[in-house]
């Protein structure tokens, strides 16, 4: 089964064109891929309104997703964490109301 998708080029770029600056003295390998038609016309058309080459603009689109997973997994992390936090004070609260209540003012 097919699934059509309606991606605007004007987002794509101004999506990946925080992540577009690969100022990195690191080695870069030519890679020949293939994709749908449909979606290197939007590349292209993305990298034309970025001022990106393609290259870029794909390296930029696959760093902006890698920000986003990473960004998931602390952001799961963290609510795991919060989770944990409120059961270890949800635990400590019946201590905390006997302490409370013994206390002399």
């Amino acid at each position: 089964m097919s699934q059509h998708w309606s991606y605007s080029p004007k987002v794509l770029a101004e999506a990946v064109t925080p992540y577009g600056a690969d100022e990195s003295t690191a080695a870069h390998t030519k890679l020949s891929i293939s994709l749908p038609s449909d979606l290197v016309e939007i590349v292209r058309e993305a990298a034309a309104e970025s001022g990106l080459s393609v290259s870029a603009t794909i390296g930029a689109s696959i760093r902006r997703m890698l920000a986003e997973v990473e960004q998931e997994s602390l952001d799961r992390a963290l609510e795991l964490d919060a989770e944990e936090n409120l059961a270890w004070a949800n635990a400590y609260l019946p201590i905390a109301a006997k302490l409370w209540a013994e206390l002399e003012w």
